[in-house]
């Protein structure tokens, strides 16, 4: 949350839900559903005043049961979408835009020129976040990637950065990119995270 307060400019509000999960080679669990929907009713949207209660919620089913994969019925899941923040003029980094990329996709759901985070706990937590500088120039770079890295909570990958740009097609080609500065050399000592 401090990442997002600090480093980004909202598009959506940090939209929090739990969800349950038909987990091949789990038998179903009903009765942790019924408990889910006892405390919460339509738990596909949850209040942010609620997000301690859910948090409890999940700490007095751990640990679920799980397939055996590791993959557990009940997932909680906070996401947002924003804006990315110029670290001198506290305003959006210009060109932050998926129609500049015609509808593109990094990953399935994920548009180019986008910026997200999405939060999953169930018996682990797991965080995704998608950063999409809207130039791969080496000032922006230098500015910008240290100063999201401050406010991470978690480090940036040195390896996975890519640049995207047009082909005569009209769709648009990855090219791997060397890391910022800031980052080479980190390799051996990642946590995890990622910036495109």
């Amino acid at each position: 949350m401090a990442f997002l307060a600090t480093c980004t400019q909202p598009i959506t509000p940090v939209a929090c839900s739990f969800a349950v999960h038909d987990v091949p080679e789990l038998p179903p669990v009903p009765r942790l559903a019924r408990e889910l929907e006892d405390r919460f009713g339509d738990y596909a949207s949850i209040q942010h005043e609620r997000i301690g209660e859910a948090l409890d919620f999940l700490d007095e089913i751990d640990p679920q049961p799980t397939n055996p994969w590791g993959m557990a019925p009940i997932w909680f899941t906070a996401a947002s979408s924003f804006l990315i923040l110029d670290p001198l003029s506290g305003q959006p980094l210009p060109k932050q835009d998926p129609a500049r990329f015609r509808g593109a996709e990094y990953e399935w759901g994920v548009p180019l020129g986008s910026s997200g985070l999405r939060l999953i706990l169930d018996n682990g937590a797991r965080i995704a976040v998608e950063l999409c500088l809207p130039s791969p120039d080496d000032d922006v770079l230098r500015r910008v990637v240290p100063w999201l890295q401050r406010h991470l909570p978690f480090r940036l990958s040195a390896k996975q950065w890519r640049a995207w740009t047009p082909t005569r097609t009209g769709s648009f080609k990855a090219r791997k990119m060397d890391a910022p500065e800031t980052l080479q050399g980190r390799a051996r000592h990642e946590v995890g995270g990622g910036g495109y």
